[in-house]
């Protein structure tokens, strides 16, 4: 059966007003979570002068310039401002919560392999591809309601800079990866939670 692109207008009338920010916003805010810690890896990475990571650092600044870029242009000016508002307001939310979420994946890196030189950049790198296999995973599921409603496959396309970082970040995290568990999934779903009450305030 032959699959069906759907514009944005179509996606966001295909749905109720809350159920189709819920489907565009999740995405959205998690991955400015992606972008923290990108920005955490970078900065560590460069602090301490880790020169086997010059080149993942040098693309990861090149994607992030690329996403923030792609915004800036896509959207007005005065819509970009508060996106950077929101984004501003949705990390501000999550504040302890990022801290506890590194604590957590540290801890499992700890567990795996005990006590390792630069854990943080490790530590960066699985959580920067947790959360990026949840936008995947949440995208799988928007997209099988979006056949639901049509009767026909239909794929919203993912962001392909995300894509880029979870290639880039893979090469970091495959040296000490950690199997997704309980705690470490309860971290993600903990974001998206308070990406849904960003939403509900915007209604």
């Amino acid at each position: 059966m032959r699959e069906r692109d759907l514009s944005t207008e179509e996606f966001l009338n295909l749905f109720e007003r809350h159920e189709s920010l819920r489907m565009a916003y999740i995405p959205h805010f998690i991955t400015q979570c992606v972008v923290y810690y990108l920005d955490l890896l970078i900065a560590y990475a460069r602090d301490n002068r880790l020169s086997d990571y010059k080149k993942h650092t040098r693309r990861l600044k090149e994607i992030k310039e690329e996403y923030m870029d792609a915004l800036r242009h896509e959207m007005p000016a005065d819509v970009f401002q508060k996106f950077l508002a929101q984004r501003k307001e949705y990390l501000e939310s999550c504040g302890a919560n990022l801290t506890l979420m590194y604590f957590t994946f540290g801890n499992a890196i700890l567990k795996h392999y005990g006590r390792i030189q630069h854990e943080s950049i490790f530590c960066y790198a699985n959580i920067i591809i947790a959360f990026i296999d949840y936008v995947e995973d949440f995208d799988r599921k928007v997209n099988k309601r979006i056949a639901e409603k049509l009767g026909m496959p239909c794929r919203n396309h993912g962001d392909a800079r995300l894509t880029a970082i979870k290639s880039v970040c893979m090469g970091i995290k495959n040296q000490y990866p950690i199997e997704p568990d309980e705690q470490t999934e309860l971290c993600v779903s903990v974001m998206a939670n308070k990406a849904s009450a960003m939403i509900n305030a915007m209604l």
